[in-house]
């Protein structure tokens, strides 16, 4: 989830840890002394953002706050400012030197973004101007590494199916994604895979695993097709800095209501038995991605959340206090606490933070989350529903696969299984499950393919209403 896959990520964060469903800085609203709202030229925040610059590889602290609007310096004092710098510096050695800004407007503020050069990483410097220059955003954001190379598993059969690109459309979003079809004349079931936190590629792509792929092509080569695709926070991320107002809908439950249609409407598909698998955010809204839609034969939850965001954003920060955790993680604990505790209390009823933001993403944003309660929908799907666990998994953890067990006792047509070796991407390990884990070449585990497989098999076809 959200929390844990930005640490995963070594994305340290200035104002806060930089959400991947809303990407770049997010400017709070104006104050009320400001007038003028033409934004600042972008002559001028070319000049602030190498001003910046120059602050930070001097780690001249009070310059740089001296910077910030109100809502910053609340959220980011000093001495909270000094240790996720540190954090930083850990993992990515001293600042060297950031490009040229490039600059861009989000209604009156001024978004400027800088490739910075660190010792031993590349990072994106983004910020977030008022008109009269104050900072209203500040995040650092690791550069994509390039993709490992992938080599297919063993269960994996080349020339059992065959891959074609497509495009899902809802409304003005264009996403490119990929159909694995198997050979022959079908009609075939179908399975759109949804992804979890995060600017995700078609295959998610997380250090050295791609579990969709894997998924992808370990079901077709058992006779199912499956539909992958880009995220929409990845492949319109310039388009989306500055959002302030979006919800899960936007990030992922249009795409994936597009997505379902379109492979309803594939020659070769069998209409009556199209499923959706989400990991981790997207086996949260599975439930209610299926409600929605009102003719899936079924959905299968990968790691997904059953409690409320709260707790376990709460249990994410814990995590990083544990004796085991890396320098990263430990320096990172008392901000991280801090933000678990400002969502908590979002979820009490409280207002939120003077800035509008938790974690990165917006107020709204996890109002809308709050008002997703997977296991209600889950109850009131009635469509069979598989829901997997790794046992080592520490983003969702077993309380959420025993918070399925116990609000779905006794409903007829699920399955709950969980894996003791497996980790949150379903690959196999041993001891304690950690970000480095994630770097390893390795793959989706042999059995939760075939587990997937089975299950879809087994569902019986649903009526669904013609085209």
């Amino acid at each position: 989830m959200k929390l844990i896959h930005m640490i995963r990520d070594l994305s340290i964060f200035l104002l806060l840890l930089a959400a991947p469903c809303l990407l770049g800085a997010q400017a709070p609203e104006m104050s009320s002394h400001v007038i003028d709202h033409t934004p600042l030229p972008a002559a001028a925040a070319a000049l602030e953002t190498r001003g910046i610059v120059e602050e930070l590889k001097a780690e001249d602290f009070e310059a740089l706050r001296s910077r910030f609007d109100e809502a910053m310096k609340n959220e980011l004092p000093d001495t909270r400012l000094r240790e996720s710098w540190a954090s930083l510096l850990v993992t990515a050695g001293k600042l060297k030197s950031c490009g040229e800004p490039r600059t861009s407007l989000a209604e009156e503020h001024t978004l400027a973004f800088a490739d910075c050069a660190f010792e031993r990483q590349e990072v994106e410097l983004k910020l977030t101007f008022h008109p009269d220059g104050r900072l209203a955003g500040m995040f650092l954001e690791p550069k994509a590494a390039p993709r490992p190379a992938w080599t297919a598993p063993a269960y994996v059969t080349a020339g059992a199916f065959r891959e074609r690109q497509v495009t899902i459309g809802s409304g003005l979003v264009s996403l490119p994604g990929t159909l694995a079809m198997p050979e022959g004349d079908g009609p075939f079931p179908g399975v759109v895979l949804v992804h979890g936190s995060g600017p995700h590629d078609r295959d998610e792509t997380i250090g050295g695993l791609r579990p969709f792929q894997d998924l992808a092509q370990g079901l077709a080569s058992r006779g199912i097709a499956v539909l992958r695709y880009e995220k929409r926070t990845k492949i319109y991320q310039e388009e989306l800095a500055g959002t302030r107002d979006m919800t899960v809908k936007e990030e992922v439950i249009d795409d994936a209501l597009a997505a379902v249609k379109l492979l309803r409407a594939t020659p070769g598909i069998d209409r009556r038995r199209v499923f959706v698998a989400g990991h981790s955010l997207g086996a949260f809204l599975a439930p209610r991605i299926g409600v929605l839609d009102g003719a899936l034969a079924g959905v299968i939850l990968l790691a997904g959340p059953s409690r409320p965001m709260s707790e376990v954003v709460h249990d994410q920060a814990q995590w990083l206090l544990a004796p085991e955790a890396s320098e990263v993680q430990r320096l990172a604990a008392p901000g991280v606490e801090a933000e678990a505790k400002a969502l908590a209390d979002l979820y009490a009823g409280q207002p939120g933070p003077a800035s509008g933001m938790i974690l990165g993403a917006s107020v709204s944003y996890w109002l809308d989350l709050k008002s997703q309660v997977p296991v209600v929908s889950a109850r009131s799907l009635g469509r069979p529903i598989l829901i997997l666990q790794g046992e080592r998994d520490y983003q969702v953890t077993m309380a959420d696969f025993a918070g399925w067990k116990k609000a779905l006792e006794g409903r007829a047509g699920v399955t709950l299984k969980s894996y003791p070796k497996l980790n949150h991407l379903f690959a196999s390990g041993e001891g304690r499950s950690s970000p480095a884990e994630y770097e390893k070449p390795g793959h989706v585990a042999a059995e939760v393919i075939e587990d997937v497989a089975a299950f879809v098999k087994k569902s019986p076809p649903v009526a669904v209403p013609a085209p």
